[in-house]
């Protein structure tokens, strides 16, 4: 948590960089570059600037594009493009800055996800999981991840004799099914999640991940299992998740978005 605290605090710091499109006259021009400099505190600095009428929208590089004539409607990456006139207000300013804290953000939310996407497998998702037995779908969701040859029956035998001496449903909403042993060729994890619940020794999950371990990878892994369970100790985020989580990516980027 520590860690995660910093790397926040590093990239809420962080300078992006703009491009200015402004054709006209330079004296404007270079007024506008100072204005905005000062404004933004340097937390957004102009490296870039473009005089054309009709520049190459989607050559330019920078983090931000900040512009006074109207970019074409469909432009490619309009979500950093930001209109501004010639002569800033507080207001324009502050639209600048909500523009960077979204591009710090989507920064932080693609990097994060990159983070928890390996231990999740492409093909051990199941969306609308049927209201089974506990022991139904840990063969279900242990049984995609032999498939891929990561862990074998034994693995998910010790899974289900797990389940029989208690529960693994760390949460109201969560359920984290796992061997006592950790066999697995690598720490993987199978996600199957049901809008309605399915009912896992007297509790309604919502969300049940099935979690293969192996020895070499338990303290990579640490902190994902601790954000995992922290996400989900909250009853609306499994409500979230289930309902807007369609396949593996979408449940991914929610995922991301609530840690």
């Amino acid at each position: 948590h520590l860690g995660t605290a910093i790397e926040s605090d590093g990239d809420a710091r962080a300078r992006l960089t703009a491009t200015l499109v402004c054709p006209g006259m330079d004296e404007m021009r270079r007024q506008l570059r100072e204005r905005l400099d000062n404004a933004l505190g340097g937390e957004v600095v102009v490296t870039e600037a473009s005089t054309s009428y009709e520049p190459e929208w989607e050559r330019f590089a920078t983090d931000l594009v900040l512009t006074t004539i109207d970019p074409p409607a469909h432009v490619p990456g309009s979500d950093r493009i930001v209109r501004i006139p010639p002569f800033l207000s507080e207001r324009d300013v502050a639209r600048v800055a909500d523009a960077a804290t979204r591009v710090r953000r989507q920064r932080r939310l693609a990097r994060l996800r990159a983070e928890i996407q390996k231990w999740f497998v492409p093909g051990a998702f199941m969306r609308d999981a049927p209201a089974s037995a506990p022991a139904d779908v840990i063969r279900v969701l242990g049984g995609a991840l032999r498939a891929e040859g990561i862990i074998d029956d034994a693995y998910i035998d010790s899974a289900l004799e797990r389940e029989r001496v208690s529960s693994t449903a760390f949460t109201e909403s969560l359920a984290v099914p796992h061997a006592m042993t950790m066999s697995a060729e690598r720490t993987a994890i199978a996600v199957a999640i049901s809008e309605h619940g399915i009912d896992w020794h007297g509790d309604r999950v919502r969300v049940v991940a099935f979690v293969a371990f192996s020895e070499s990878d338990r303290s990579a892994f640490q902190t994902v299992f601790e954000q995992l369970i922290d996400v989900f100790a909250d009853p609306e985020n499994a409500r979230r998740v289930a309902r807007r989580a369609t396949d593996l990516p979408t449940f991914l980027t929610e995922l991301a978005a609530l840690i």
